[in-house]
């Protein structure tokens, strides 16, 4: 049997952290981290707008090196590179030659899987991507000198000079390396016709008579709020074909080094997929492609590690959806994304993550990204604060964001390591705990006007912890 007592809320000191663009409030109920929309998206590393089409270079067809054997790029990953990243990181070169610092790279590497990675690891360390020059391309149609010189001697560029710089050093160090064009998702605005087929350049490399594909703009960092961040990125060297593919799609369809070659129509219906989401283990189970066409309420099911904390976000145009309309439920790898599209039209949701043992100022990396286009209205989804994610609860019911008044309302949720929960009516501050069968929590509650929150205490804390909120639809008073 649920009871029912009162429950005061109290302030206590309240202080703000800006990590992850989340708002920290102390209160008598604990933390409690509300993850907006908008908050997230701001916050989390991005791909958009960092990669531009090339200036006319030369183009490496694939039939010059025909027939092509491509590597295995699994395998390949299990080589530790420890070694040459660090020398690559910490090897200053001044110059502006080609052959001189091929030279000085070749001293510390001697396979070719080295002296690939070496290659790639310097130029994604030292060499940082022109903002001001991708948008006067984009604004003016005026493109950066781009030779493997000039990049040397700026160390800065866009994609089509870290593609020049990388295969002129390969080949100054004896290996075969092509220079690819492509579309790259999300490298230049969705909009703009002028990059509908090109708009960007990444690079082959052979490694002991096998190809390897490779991405040392994407691998060099992101940006973020219109400066560029540099951060070095394993996951775009030696990319296993279908994980590149998920991103990149060549002019040359023989580059794309799959089994069975893919047409730029399969290439488009696929959701967008970064290094997260391979880095963290993802795995998609219900939907494959994108979009996603749906008349009402939407469940997205994934696959995740129980190490790793995931949240979501509803977007239309680059600009945040207003009310509550994603939830994350998860039992064990188990994830469901419910979505409530808050009318028709097209809209983009983002699923972001990182590992539950980060620490909390970690940012939340962006994984997969769907396009929903909605066709009908649906209505709002509780409001989720973000112990419900931290702790990876699931609410089963009710999952309306709005309840009757004077109405009895049966709650059902799962929260993990909880030792008690409530539900608590914030304006007259009574609280009905619910019963516990494990890290299950059920019961009948009657709901008053006002703001309903279902609150947590876990071991090691006196204090509760709001996990979801709840509106009471005045219009059934």
């Amino acid at each position: 049997m649920t009871h029912k007592g009162s429950f005061k809320l109290q302030s206590s000191s309240h202080r703000q952290d800006n990590y992850l663009s989340r708002r920290i409030v102390s209160t008598v109920l604990g933390v409690t981290l509300l993850l907006t929309a908008g908050q997230v998206y701001r916050a989390v590393i991005s791909f958009e707008q960092q990669q531009l089409i090339p200036r006319a270079s030369e183009i490496f067809a694939s039939s010059k090196y025909q027939p092509i054997q491509p590597g295995d790029s699994f395998q390949l990953a299990q080589e530790d590179f420890t070694r040459i990243d660090s020398q690559a990181r910490h090897l200053n070169y001044s110059g502006s030659s080609v052959t001189e610092l091929a030279a000085i790279l070749a001293q510390n590497a001697s396979s070719d899987s080295e002296k690939a990675r070496i290659i790639y690891a310097w130029i994604t360390h030292h060499v940082i991507y022109d903002v001001a020059a991708f948008n006067e391309a984009i604004s003016h149609n005026k493109y950066p000198e781009v030779t493997p010189t000039k990049v040397l001697r700026d160390r800065r560029t866009i994609c089509s000079g870290y593609s020049n710089l990388y295969q002129a050093l390969a080949e100054a160090m004896g290996l075969d390396a092509a220079i690819i064009i492509g579309y790259a998702r999300g490298a230049t605005p969705p909009d703009d016709l002028r990059f509908q087929d090109i708009n960007h350049a990444w690079n082959s490399i052979n490694i002991d008579g096998s190809w390897y594909l490779l991405d040392a703009t994407f691998g060099a960092g992101s940006i973020q709020a219109g400066k560029f961040v540099a951060n070095y990125n394993p996951h775009y060297f030696a990319t296993p074909p279908q994980q590149f593919f998920n991103l990149h799609y060549p002019q040359d369809s023989g580059w794309q080094l799959l089994t069975t070659e893919q047409t730029r129509a399969e290439f488009d219906l696929q959701p967008k997929i970064t290094a997260g989401f391979h880095n963290l283990g993802f795995k998609t189970v219900s939907h494959q492609q994108s979009p996603i066409t749906t008349s009402d309420r939407l469940k997205i099911e994934l696959e995740v590690p129980e190490n790793i904390i995931a949240i979501a976000d509803l977007q239309q145009n680059g600009e945040e959806i207003a009310g509550n309309r994603v939830l994350i439920n998860r039992q064990g790898t188990k994830v469901a994304i419910d979505v409530a599209p808050p009318g028709s039209g097209t809209y983009e949701l983002t699923i972001y993550a990182r590992n539950k043992d980060d620490s909390p100022s970690n940012q939340y990396d962006e994984v997969i990204q769907y396009r929903v286009e909605a066709t009908h209205a649906t209505a709002e989804l509780p409001k989720i604060y973000g112990h419900f994610y931290e702790h990876q609860a699931s609410l089963i019911e009710p999952l309306a964001g709005d309840l009757l008044p004077n109405w009895s309302t049966y709650f059902n949720l799962l929260v993990p390591d909880a030792t008690d929960v409530l539900v608590i009516n914030t304006n007259t501050q009574e609280s009905t705990a619910l019963n516990g069968y494990g890290s299950y929590f059920t019961g009948n509650v009657e709901i008053e006007a006002g703001t309903t929150a279902i609150a947590a205490k876990f071991p090691g804390s006196e204090n509760y912890w709001q996990l979801v909120e709840y509106q009471t639809d005045n219009s059934q008073l």
